[in-house]
């Protein structure tokens, strides 16, 4: 086997190398020798189909015959050709050894002629571009750790397509994907004829949204919607439906929407709740315990401490729970250690609309509703004549069951008519 070296630059080649000169490096001519492996399988071919060479036989002086080989006339083009390969033969020698894949370039005469079919490509590309269809609309909301701290070092997103799901599957894909956690109801009956059962979402252990109705399919679906509202209030324009009940729904939130941009530690809530007739921190503090974790595990200590010329220090301890905050004076410090505290059993809510949601006069308000709507109900029993309908209470059915076709009208329109079993779980109180 042949090595050749080029003693200047020591580079070596098993193939015999060859002076290109002015030629085309596309388009010349090249030696066969320069292909070892062409070369070896032609001189090889050859040399089977060689024919016997011919000889001519001359008669010496002395009588003797010598046998003289006939002469082989080869022009300088017939030795190019057979010496030679042009690029078409080395590709198609190529082709037969090794697999081949075409690929077609697009060439431009100038730039402005690639620049033009770029544009055009793209004006295509974004016409066949899948589209939503009108009137969706897409809930974005940021993924939080899981103590229901905002993320610091990753913007992680989450993008929901809120359309033509429940009120229960978005607030469970909701919880799912942004706090990590599992949503779970419980489950009561009433005794009240117009709405038996009652349900309430339970997240981390804490009772949020509550919702009545004449199933429990529908409370349940009540009490996600209601729990939305408060884990999402600026979303609410995007669950909810354009009909009469969520106008008048709308309405009766517009004056908490104003609470929805402020946090839940913000140092102005108490100043600001004062001015509206809402429930101090520290009243929504003792209403958010009596309802999750009981009358007799409440167990609020607090003490004040004088920092000098840094202010003054309160610090409440309620259960595991310890808050410290700097303020003026103790009934301020009372206030912003109630926030922090409530913070802490409630860190997937950011605002305090939403508390006020939970444990606001309004949540308040409707215990109170229905319990005197029990005792008028009661109370129409007595009017009623001996032997003689009691037209009271027959009027009072016929109210309630206007009121009961306008929910499942609404229900209706809402898609939220799926027949579903829900199983019943046994919660136990949060341990402070």
């Amino acid at each position: 086997m042949p090595l050749y070296l080029h003693k200047t630059t020591r580079v070596c080649t098993l193939s015999r190398p060859y002076f290109l000169g002015p030629g085309s490096a596309r388009k010349h001519q090249i030696p066969l020798s320069a292909i070892p492996c062409l070369s070896y399988r032609k001189a090889l071919k050859q040399e089977n189909e060689k024919p016997e060479e011919t000889t001519s036989t001359i008669v010496g002086a002395n009588g003797n015959e010598q046998a003289i080989p006939n002469a082989r006339i080869e022009t300088v083009q017939d030795n190019l050709q057979m010496q030679n390969l042009s690029p078409e033969d080395v590709r198609q020698y190529c082709e037969s050894l090794f697999k081949f894949q075409a690929l077609k370039v697009l060439r431009f005469k100038s730039w402005s002629e690639r620049r033009k079919y770029s544009k055009k490509r793209k004006q295509e590309k974004q016409l066949h571009r899948p589209t939503l269809p009108d009137g969706t609309k897409l809930i974005t909301f940021p993924i939080r750790s899981t103590d229901g701290s905002e993320p610091t070092s990753s913007k992680k997103e989450f993008i929901m397509n809120p359309n033509g799901k429940s009120y229960v599957c978005i607030l469970h894909e909701y919880v799912q994907h942004a706090l990590k956690k599992q949503p779970t109801y419980q489950f009561t009956e009433l005794e009240n004829a117009a709405t038996p059962y009652a349900a309430t979402v339970i997240i981390q252990d804490m009772k949020y949204g509550t919702g009545y109705g004449t199933s429990k399919k529908q409370a349940k679906s009540e009490a996600a919607r209601v729990t939305l509202e408060i884990l999402i209030p600026e979303m609410k324009a995007k669950i909810t439906n354009d009909n009469e009940g969520e106008a008048i729904r709308k309405q009766k939130d517009q004056d908490l929407s104003f609470f929805d941009e402020i946090r839940v530690e913000d140092p102005r809530v108490a100043e600001f709740c004062a001015k509206t007739t809402e429930p101090s921190p520290y009243d929504i503090l003792l209403t958010c315990l009596q309802r999750n974790f009981g009358l007799d595990d409440l167990q609020i200590s607090y003490q004040g401490n004088n920092a000098g010329h840094q202010g003054n220090e309160f610090t409440m301890v309620v259960g595991k729970h310890k808050a410290t905050v700097q303020c003026k004076n103790k009934r301020d410090g009372k206030q912003r250690a109630s926030q922090a505290i409530l913070q802490a059993l409630h860190p997937s809510i950011t605002s305090w609309g939403s508390l006020l949601r939970l444990y606001g006069n309004r949540s308040i308000k409707g215990f109170k509703e229905k319990k005197m709507e029990e005792q008028e109900i009661t109370s129409l029993q007595s009017k009623a004549a001996v032997n003689q309908p009691n037209y009271a209470i027959l009027n009072k059915l016929f109210v309630e069951l206007g009121k009961l076709k306008e929910k499942k009208a609404e229900r209706t329109a809402a898609g939220l008519n799926q027949t579903m079993t829900v199983p019943k779980t046994n919660l136990k109180n949060v341990d402070l």
